[in-house]
Order: C-alpha cells, then structure tokens, then sequence
C-alpha cells in the first residue's frame, strides 16, 4: 500500500510545532460569540463558560442536580464548586478534523469573559484555559470608537526556517494598545503552494499515478492548516481577539478560478508524459472540493452563519456605526464565465441586498472586504501581461482592472458610488493580495461628492520575495491615473496616497468627534528597509484628504 499522507517528518518537516490543541474567537456581537476549538483527540469534552478567571488548580468535575449542571473541582478528598456562566458538552469526532464551533449566547454588551475547556473522566483532563486565562470579548452596544486590525498573506517559511514573525508580535502588542475590537484575515491565511517542501499541488504532481482519493486531499489540505496556524505567534492573535476570515487563492492554489480548462489541466503536467486532460481537470475539481470543506472546518465555520446548502462564504456584521460586507472572490470565481466572473449572480444578489439596506441603517462609514484589491496595479500592466503559460497570467486575471472583470467592477463601482454620493457617507474598500500595503482614492465626475477609498495589508509574514522582487512590483502600481475601461465609459480615477512594499500590517480607526464629524485614519505598519527587526508606522488621515 502506498502511503499519501502529506505530512512525512522526514521528507516535509515542519519547522514549528503543528496546531493540535486551538482555538480561535469567532463572529461576535453584542450578545454572543462563535468560539472555535481545536483538540488533541476525539472524545466528550466540556466547555465552562464564567465572568471570573476560572480556577484550575484541581480536577475538573460537573456535578448534576437534577436538570441544573455545576462545575466543581477537586483536590483530595475537597470539592470546591465554582459559579460559571454556561456550560456546555462538547463531542469531538475526527469527521471534522477534532474541530468544534459554539454560539455562546445571552451574554452582556462590552463583557468580558473566560472560558476553560476539559475531558471528563481523563487523567490529564485540562486542555485550554489551564496554563493561562484565556477570554473573550462581547461588542459595545454603541461605540464612539471601533478600532480593528487588517492583515492578509500569511507565508512565513524560507525553506525550513520561519521568518518575519516579529510582525505578529507587534501585531498583537498594537491590537491590545488600541483595545481593539476585532481583526480581518483578507485572505491566504495559508499557502498550499507557496514552499516548495509544503506544496501539496506538487505532492499530487508526486502521487497522482496511485490514484488519490479526496479523503487523502482533505488530509493534505488539514496538514497545511495545521502546521502554518501551529506557530505560537499566530495562535496567540486568534484567541486573544475576534478574527474575521474570507479565503483567497492559496488556499486552493495560486489563481483558483482565472485559468481556462486547458490551464488549470496544464498545473497537473509532469515534463515527461503527455497532457491527460480529463484526468487532470477532475483531479483539480477534487482538490477544490477538498479545499471547500477544510475552509469551512478551518476558517468559515467561526464567521456569521451563511447557509451551507448555497455554497455561501459571503457574509455581513457590524460594530456600532461601521458596517462590513466580505466578499468570496474564489468560491464562485470562473474566468471562463460570460458575465459575473469574479463574484457569480447570487452573491452580487446578496451584496446588492445588503448595501440597499444601508440606505436607513444606522451605518456612518461601510466597509468592503475584497480579498483583490478594486484599485492597484497599472491598468496597462494587468491587460497586457495575460499572455497564454505566462508567470503571472492568472494574478492579473485575478483583478478587477482586468478588462474580462471591466462590467462586473463597474456594476460594483456604481452602486458603492451612487451610495456614498446620496448618503455623503464614506465607503472604503479592504483588501489583501497584492505584498504590499496601500491607501488609495477612487474618483468618479459623476459622482463628485463620493468619498471611496482603497486600503490594503499585505503581506504580514510573506518570505518568498526578495527586495529587488519588491522595488520592481512598485514600480507597476498605478500611481495616478485611470482605472481601465471600454471605451463608450468614462473611466473611473485613482490616487496613490501611499505606498509600502515591505512586510505589513494595518490597523482602521473610526471615531465619533465631539463636534459629530467622523474621524477614519489608517496606520501602516511595516518592517523597515533600514534596519532588520524594526517596525516603522505611516498613519493616513481619511476625513482629511480633500
């Protein structure tokens, strides 16, 4: 029997310890929380959710009295009950990879609480909250001030060393200085291509003539989640504050959904063999199924609920007067589609829903999330470039200044600018991609008083590219100009405001002033060309650019 399991310690080792005990504070509002959890095996758990630190110094026990349920711990031939909020039992089972979600409900606004989690009747039966208080915080029924962090691409490994962790580090620090609220992943929060030892699209390249099933992809795609979110730094982020997710490409693979069949067939080849188109494309499609459930097992399963019978990973929250809509680029995504490519009919159906909404929320500023970012790259490079095989054809693809996405963007573009003229609301786009951080304005003359602006964080952790890499990519993104368009249209205008192509992180402002006016600014923080383990801080006043 041929092994295909993907994670082999001596062929592929992890420089870090693998995630196997987790968990990660999901959606939350003013009265409840979604709480991930990991856990090292199967089993009946429980989940005792308290105001107080909880005490640890004994052996977990639940006592039952009647219908009520109490936490007790016991020392010796000592019981000691202690007054939690919730309990909850908890299964865990290996169908979801040992992972579990709970809606923890009825809760206070602006509260914090502590959770531990344990397995009864075990000898070592702690599993979190143990070795330090872990907790979580419930959102402020209306708040003057939300602050929230930005990060996208997460790919921290140069061959068997890690690098660029310090931006996590720092990254944390920053959240908790600004008590933030909570913090958006705009995509790649792994890279299943992106280190030639971790590249499970090559061990399939590898494997494929023994004929792999989509149980073994499932493994192959839980294992890269398990080792990239196994580093101490990460963790620490994820259960410290509310993270809201959305996927990208590398966590299918690098440009799911811009390739022809022929293409996405292509990746498949080996140099040596001719081209077996239909077996490669439903190997393809089979690993796309794969990497759809562990998304959902991983990332998905902790935002806001979406109905699963919809193939929905779009979804919509709010905190206080900032409102948020997160678009899926990749679940729906298709090059080869006539109209709709980037977003497919029913999520525009979705995003155009929701925004009408605004209209009479009490929203003072929206926020998109758009894992690609509307405004960046040159349009002249993104429609130029996309020959046939060549490096970056699906990257430029990827983007709405592509001219097969010019409709769908502007379909986009005019509803947001048609809101923020009507509203004089402010609209800001948030996005990831790109391995660089950014702030731009978009513009319109038929839209004269609409304030519409482009931020973007990336990468927080990225390793695989070097400085001449970086200079020469600064060099393609639009500076000031036009966004592409057909010719009947008058093209929408963009304003670099500012530009950082090293390792990066944002952190979003918005505050009430006293005097009513709304403040945004923007802070970029990023690893510094003058000297390693520095981390410099440019911050962009939104309200105030004319």
């Amino acid at each position: 029997m041929v092994l295909l399991n993907f994670c082999d310690p001596e062929e592929r080792p992890w420089p870090n310890p693998r995630l196997k005990t987790a968990s990660i504070i999901g959606h939350t509002t003013t009265t409840s929380v979604r709480l991930w959890l990991r856990v090292p095996q199967p089993g009946d758990y429980c989940l005792v959710v308290a105001k107080n630190p909880i005490p640890t110094d004994g052996i977990p026990h639940i006592q039952s009295e009647g219908k009520i349920e109490k936490f007790a711990l016991m020392t010796g031939n000592k019981i000691k009950e202690i007054d939690p909020e919730l309990i909850y039992p908890l299964k865990f089972v290996y169908d979801n990879d040992l992972t579990n979600v709970v809606d923890i409900k009825d809760l206070k606004p602006q509260s914090r609480y502590y959770y531990i989690l344990f397995q009864p009747n075990e000898d070592r039966p702690w599993i979190l909250g143990h070795e330090e208080p872990l907790s979580f915080r419930t959102f402020p029924e209306n708040p003057t001030e939300v602050n929230f962090g930005l990060y996208s691409c997460h790919q921290p490994y140069h061959g068997q060393t890690t690098v660029n962790l310090k931006m996590w580090d720092k990254f944390y620090q920053e959240l908790w200085d600004a008590n933030a609220q909570f913090v958006l992943a705009a995509g790649d929060q792994v890279y299943v291509d992106g280190e030639k030892e971790l590249d499970i699209w090559k061990w399939l390249k590898n494997v494929k003539k023994h004929n792999p099933s989509r149980n073994d992809m499932v493994s192959w795609y839980r294992d890269i989640y398990q080792g990239y979110w196994g580093l101490p730094e990460v963790q620490r982020i994820f259960q410290s504050f509310t993270t809201y997710m959305i996927w990208d490409d590398h966590e299918i693979v690098d440009g799911w959904g811009s390739y022809t069949p022929q293409e996405l067939a292509a990746k498949l080849d080996v140099s040596w063999e001719l081209r077996n188109f239909k077996e490669h494309i439903n190997l393809a499609h089979e690993m796309f199924s794969a990497a759809k459930q562990v998304y959902r097992e991983y990332e998905h399963s902790h935002n806001p609920h979406t109905d699963p019978n919809l193939e929905q990973f779009d979804y919509e929250f709010s905190c206080g007067i900032s409102h948020f809509y997160v678009l899926d680029m990749r679940g729906h995504h298709d090059f080869n589609r006539q109209e709709l490519r980037l977003l497919g009919a029913e999520q525009w159906q979705r995003f155009e829903t929701w925004l009408n909404a605004q209209y009479d929320s009490s929203a003072r500023v929206l926020f998109i999330v758009s894992p690609v970012p509307v405004a960046h790259f040159k349009s002249f490079v993104v429609n130029t470039f996309d020959v046939p095989y060549f490096k970056y054809t699906d990257d430029f693809r990827d983007h709405w200044d592509h001219d097969s996405n010019w409709s769908e963007r502007n379909q986009l573009l005019e509803k947001v600018f048609q809101f923020s003229q009507e509203t004089k609301r402010p609209v800001v786009f948030l996005s990831g991609d790109v391995h660089m951080g950014a702030v731009f304005k978009i513009s319109h003359q038929k839209f004269p008083s609409a304030r519409v602006f482009q931020l973007t964080s990336s990468g927080i952790s990225y390793a695989s590219m070097s400085e001449f890499g970086r200079h020469l990519l600064e060099n393609l993104v639009q500076k000031r100009g036009n966004l592409g368009d057909h010719r009947e249209n008058i093209p929408y205008q963009v304003e670099n405001l500012y530009i950082c192509r090293h390792n990066n992180f944002g952190m979003v402002r918005v505050k009430e002033m006293n005097n009513g006016e709304l403040s945004i600014s923007y802070e970029l923080f990023y690893s510094s060309k003058q000297a390693e383990g520095i981390i410099e801080m440019q911050r962009i006043e939104l309200d105030q650019i004319p």
